[in-house]
């Protein structure tokens, strides 16, 4: 895998406007999402535990997401690096910065239970990142107002916000990894993440950086997937990564595809599916999501009465599964070449491949999310 750096104001204007300069180009579209990161080694620093070295946390691409919505957070409301630092320290003990981690009525990545002091936790998703974010600072700025020049540990500073049970120490032992990642991309004053493209692999090798996917050679179009969230792009290249495998009636499982089954005499018979490894069209979708964490049942018709979220096909997002009739489903892969595009196992004596949406005939005209909430 080929490393990379994240140049810490790139990264910091990716989230407060959108715009990522690079070269001193200005790129106003999509931007790639966030990468694998592992925080630099480094000796605390005035806030920190004297003598203490911090080795290094690895980051998954959510993860690193879940860092530039609090710090994109802070400075959107002028909260210094020090109350930055507190809040990623706050929200790796709280959640492992996990916006889904839920225990009980405590939600989020920092575990909020509305309506919460000052009536902070309410009126938004404590899942949004960024909307809990600013919970977090409400109550920091009522709490300690003068929280930058308190002579109080970080520590104490996240339980006087936090009031939990646990005490101030819980928090103190993530102090030198919050001030490694803040000091990366808050303002670049510390050394920067070690990062590194990934990669799907199958038939062929697909590209992922966070959230964008490169289409490969073999999709038959060009251009690059701009997916909702890293989750939703791994799914998407490892989908990818099968362009070209044989269709298989009844083929494909969460571990990749899988030799067919007969279908009575039918047209996968008649094309000898039985006899060739690959995917039927359910097969392809669940195998891609399985290897985002995400399981779907099959056969295809189940992964939309079973989905948690559907919308209109004009709100559809990459990722998001298309139907026909209750026989066929296909991933949609957003407008590339100016037309709409999904991967899809297609039928037998075919393979898998990038296909223009076909809107007519039996078509559902509705998008499934298997990755809701975003």
């Amino acid at each position: 895998m080929k490393a990379l750096l994240i140049v810490p104001a790139a990264v910091v204007a990716l989230v407060v406007s959108g715009v990522l300069v690079l070269g001193g180009h200005k790129a106003e579209a999509a931007v790639p999402g966030p990468p694998t990161c592992t925080a630099p080694t480094v000796t605390p620093t005035a806030h920190g535990q004297p003598g203490n070295t911090f080795g290094g946390i690895t980051l998954s691409p959510e993860k690193v997401d879940t860092v530039q919505k609090i710090l994109g957070t802070a400075k959107g409301r002028r909260i210094t690096k020090r109350g930055a630092t507190v809040a990623i320290q706050t929200a790796y003990q709280e959640s492992k910065l996990d916006p889904h981690n839920d225990s009980g009525r405590a939600l989020g990545t920092f575990q909020q239970i509305a309506p919460g002091p000052y009536d902070a936790y309410t009126g938004y998703d404590p899942h949004d990142t960024a909307a809990a974010a600013g919970g977090f600072f409400t109550v920091l700025l009522k709490r300690v107002p003068d929280y930058d020049t308190d002579p109080r540990t970080n520590h104490d500073l996240a339980q006087e916000v936090q009031r939990s049970g646990a005490g101030a120490q819980e928090y103190a032992q993530w102090q030198t990894f919050a001030e490694a990642i803040t000091n990366a991309l808050y303002d670049g004053s510390g050394p920067p993440l070690r990062c590194t493209d990934q990669s799907a692999k199958g038939k062929i090798a697909v590209t992922i950086r966070g959230n964008e996917v490169t289409l490969p050679p073999e999709a038959g179009v060009s251009g690059l997937i701009i997916a909702p969230t890293p989750q939703t792009a791994k799914a998407i290249g490892s989908g990818l990564a099968w362009l070209g495998t044989p269709y298989a009636w009844g083929g494909g499982n969460a571990d990749g595809p899988t030799k067919g089954v007969s279908d009575g005499g039918g047209a996968a018979d008649k094309h000898g599916d039985s006899n060739k490894i690959g995917f039927d069209c359910a097969g392809l979708t669940a195998y891609a999501y399985a290897q985002a964490g995400v399981t779907l049942t099959r056969p295809s018709r189940t992964q939309l009465t079973n989905a948690k979220l559907v919308v209109q096909f004009s709100l559809a997002e990459p990722g998001d599964l298309l139907f026909w009739g209750t026989h066929h489903v296909a991933m949609y892969l957003g407008q590339l070449e100016g037309r709409h595009q999904m991967l899809e196992a297609p039928q037998s004596g075919d393979v898998v491949k990038v296909s223009t949406v076909r809107t007519g005939g039996d078509f559902r005209g509705v998008a499934a999310r298997p990755i809701p909430g975003r």
